[in-house]
């Protein structure tokens, strides 16, 4: 089972860890991608998920429906992938369940390419607090970020990548003639389409979003440009 790998706006950035004179950002995707991956490929009713608690420990498994176990005649069509989540600081059990099964999912092979993630680095001013552990002076600084574009081998490795923040390339790795290409690149019918839900999921006209950029169609939007709109939506701006 081949998936294909994680598009730019399939990926989301959260700071890594704090330190004197920046910050760390880890790429990572959420389960939806993973639901929305799996229908594409094998269809809604191609797969199901299962969870069972094993001495405290939550797991998840991710069974997909292959016919040829069937006619090998074992009895059971499907093939069947397990991992344990992490607590969440939030809600515990919700937060495990979830984790669970976008870690079953890479185990399939879903996002695995994150892994190869190049190490990043954004600058910021920072102060320790009384215990000694490092702050952001401004908390702005760590909000914002969003995978402009992204390349990878022929091995599902990461070859180019860009952070941006607002209409800024903070962080590039790779060839950035690539990353520029890749980030100029119409967006697809049903990129355009999620972005008309967005709109009128927070109220917003879809016409005020092509009149801005200055389109006749969403599908003449960029996947720089969407990245940018599909935040800015999310957030209510």
């Amino acid at each position: 089972m081949q998936f294909r790998t994680l598009k730019p706006q399939e990926i989301d950035c959260r700071i890594g860890g704090i330190y004197a004179g920046g910050f760390t950002l880890l790429l990572y995707k959420d389960a939806r991608v993973d639901m929305d991956i799996l229908d594409e490929t094998v269809g809604p009713n191609g797969w199901q998920r299962d969870h069972k608690e094993i001495k405290g420990n939550v797991y998840c498994g991710v069974g997909i429906f292959d016919p040829g176990l069937e006619r090998l005649k074992t009895g059971d069509p499907w093939s069947w992938k397990w991992d344990a989540g992490a607590e969440s600081f939030t809600e515990k059990e919700k937060g495990e369940a979830s984790d669970a099964f976008k870690r079953a999912c890479v185990n399939w092979g879903i996002g695995r390419e994150l892994y190869s993630a190049p190490f990043i680095w954004i600058k910021a001013e920072t102060y320790q607090d009384n215990s000694g552990k490092w702050r952001l002076k401004n908390q702005k600084d760590g909000r914002g970020f969003y995978v402009g574009a992204i390349e990878y081998t022929e091995g599902r490795k990461i070859a180019f990548l860009s952070i941006v923040k607002g209409d800024t390339v903070v962080f590039s790795y790779g060839d950035p003639k690539a990353a520029q290409n890749a980030e100029n690149e119409r967006i697809t019918q049903s990129m355009a389409t999620r972005i008309e839900a967005l709109a009128m999921t927070h109220g917003r006209k879809v016409e005020d979003i092509m009149n801005a950029y200055k389109v006749r169609e969403l599908t003449e939007l960029t996947n720089r440009q969407y990245a940018n709109i599909v935040r800015r939506l999310e957030n209510g701006e």
